[in-house]
């Protein structure tokens, strides 16, 4: 299982996030309330209609158990602070490697 948005076979369908999870204005034109959005979208189990490739996601719970499930948001909310960690550590690799080149 991959905790990044469409990465690998296996990642999370139903991302914690509004832009995810409600149909763009080209397939939706008319205007979606805030109560609109929570109930037609949030509630449903359908997979995201969008799909925000690289959003790192909070991962299993304690007992190592995962549910792909909107409403689940300290588990599948993308968040700055985990998706910073990882762009951090990934800048800090890259300058690595670059160093070593020269």
């Amino acid at each position: 299982m991959s905790y990044m948005v469409g990465y690998g076979s296996t990642y999370p369908q139903q991302l914690h996030h509004r832009g995810a999870s409600i149909e763009s204005v080209y397939v939706h034109p008319t205007k979606v309330g805030c109560n609109d959005g929570y109930s037609s979208y949030y509630s449903s189990s359908k997979p995201n209609p969008n799909i925000h490739v690289g959003a790192i996601v909070g991962g299993p719970n304690s007992k190592d158990e995962f549910s792909d499930t909107r409403p689940d948001s300290s588990h599948l909310e993308p968040t700055t602070y985990m998706n910073a960690a990882f762009v951090g550590s990934v800048v800090a690799f890259l300058d690595n490697s670059l160093d070593k080149s020269d």
